[in-house]
């Protein structure tokens, strides 16, 4: 049985299924890409566990933070944060069970947490943060004692940094990443550099490979003339050298290039893989999840395209589908993508707000293509906020997210204080669809002809989040009257159920 703190089960759908024939043909001005699934309906089971509990709504302002790490020799780490400056952290052995019934507090005196990473060596968990001392702002790093522990020893790194993030090589080198000023530095224990501006708002992230020692500083400007658009740059051993710093959102082939909130990225070896939420600057109902890999030709491809009406009430520094994060199984070469995404239909009586659930989408050939995203979360009286993926996904999505009974974000103003579980999801991985055929670039107007794109067969149109837009369509028609966005056409044949995806973009 599915089990959620709401109590209504529900199921994930997987999509499997064989290449149909298909060619190309230009339909209008629509660029569509096509891709094709038939398949037996089947289901598997997603566990929520309540591992905590926390009364703020706000855990983190920009990208999508490190607060789960899975360490397939010995556990999973948690942290979040509680009350005003209280970080919480839980940790769950291989085979056993969450340590703590509502996690255990590791600071002493009031801390901003940063984020999450593990010493892969011994399994030892790293905890960044800053605070304020006498005035001046400290960033700090927390270290745990053993392995799951939960007794953390405090180090101070520098004076005058904040919103201080933390990562762990492949030798367990801690480095860090912390804004002075409005530009953000690289930190080590040994001293630090500014790397680029950014600005006041905390938009920078930070990704390291556990293979090769290899980290990635990604920071969205936040005013000036570079405002929103998103920066990389990486450094191959340690920091001891640096490559130049590459502006993203210049090789974006759409006009969705500006990045509101930053990004998030992981490592297969030495190869980064990116996510990012970007839309075109202005209007935050309108969405483009791209995945970039720069190893890749071309570099950046789709993975999830969403358009709400205009008037969706998504709330303060949200966009329509964002905070996404990114995982990786190396064994099977597959990425892994989750975000959270609102919903225009299912709206709070008490705050007039959106609320959110949490998806999730799947590549079997390390982001080339990606398979049709589902809901991990039901439609309820719930908001589902702040998810983060596990970096390394071992069969099994891992997924740390929070359980709003008010949508919104109270220290915004938006709604009231609430006490809200800490959930964690575990999806199998092959719970997700993947995507069958040749993928193609979007702006390129490719379609599919065949038995369910030659325009002779009636179809299911449904949208993004699965309602139904109309019955008894055809391709060539609904290319011809609907906006730009993600749908798919769904034909039942038999006990056979045949699916396209649809890429429209204008």
């Amino acid at each position: 049985m599915h089990r959620s703190p709401q109590g209504p089960d529900h199921t994930l759908i997987r999509s499997s299924g064989r290449n149909r024939p298909c060619s190309s043909r230009r339909l209008l001005r629509a660029a569509l890409i096509c891709t094709l699934a038939a398949s037996l309906p089947a289901h598997s089971l997603t566990i929520i566990d309540t591992i905590g509990w926390t009364d703020r709504d706000l855990q983190f302002y920009g990208p999508a933070r490190r607060y789960l790490v899975y360490d397939t020799l010995r556990g999973t780490h948690a942290v979040w944060k509680n009350g005003y400056g209280e970080i919480r952290y839980n940790y769950c052995p291989r085979n056993g069970s969450w340590r703590w019934q509502n996690g255990t507090v590791v600071n002493r005196t009031q801390r901003n947490l940063g984020c999450l990473d593990v010493d892969i060596r011994n399994g030892w968990a790293y905890i960044s943060t800053d605070y304020l001392w006498r005035g001046r702002p400290v960033i700090s790093c927390l270290t745990d004692s053993a392995a799951g522990a939960g007794s953390f020893r405090e180090y101070n790194l520098d004076y005058d940094r904040r919103h201080n993030l933390v990562a762990a090589s492949d030798r367990g080198y801690a480095k860090f990443a912390a804004l002075s000023g409005e530009s953000l530095y690289f930190y080590s224990y040994f001293g630090g550099f500014p790397l680029g501006q950014v600005g006041s708002f905390p938009t920078h992230n930070l990704a390291v490979s556990k293979q090769s020692g290899r980290f990635g500083y990604i920071w969205t400007v936040t005013s000036g003339e570079d405002k929103d658009r998103l920066f990389l740059k990486q450094t191959p051993n340690n920091g001891a050298n640096w490559y130049a710093t590459v502006c993203l959102s210049d090789s974006v082939p759409s006009s969705y290039n500006r990045s509101l909130l930053g990004a998030c990225a992981t490592y297969d070896t030495i190869r980064i893989h990116l996510i990012a939420d970007f839309y075109d600057g202005t209007n935050r109902q309108e969405v483009v999840l791209w995945h970039y890999c720069p190893y890749l030709s071309p570099c950046w491809h789709v993975v999830h395209h969403i358009r709400l009406p205009d008037s969706s009430p998504i709330g303060t520094c949200n966009l329509a589908a964002c905070r996404p994060s990114i995982g990786i199984n190396r064994r099977r070469h597959e990425l892994y993508v989750v975000w959270e995404q609102f919903d225009p239909e299912n709206i709070d009586p008490q705050t007039g707000l959106c609320r959110a659930g949490i998806w999730a989408s799947r590549s079997q050939n390390l982001g080339i293509s990606w398979g049709a995203p589902i809901r991990l979360t039901p439609a309820d009286s719930i908001s589902y906020r702040f998810p983060f993926l596990a970096e390394v996904v071992a069969d099994t999505l891992r997924i740390l997210c929070f359980a709003d009974p008010i949508a919104g974000v109270w220290e915004f103003g938006e709604g009231s204080q609430t006490r809200n579980p800490v959930l964690l999801l575990r999806v199998p991985a092959d719970s997700l669809p993947v995507a069958i055929g040749d993928p193609a670039r979007p702006d390129h107007g490719l379609s599919a002809e065949g038995s369910l794109a030659d325009g002779g067969q009636r179809l299911r149109l449904l949208d993004a989040l699965g309602r139904t837009l109309a019955t008894g369509a055809s391709l060539k028609e609904v290319s011809c009257r609907l906006p730009a966005g993600i749908y798919f056409a769904v034909s039942d044949k038999g006990n056979r159920t045949g699916t396209v995806r649809l890429v429209l973009v204008r």
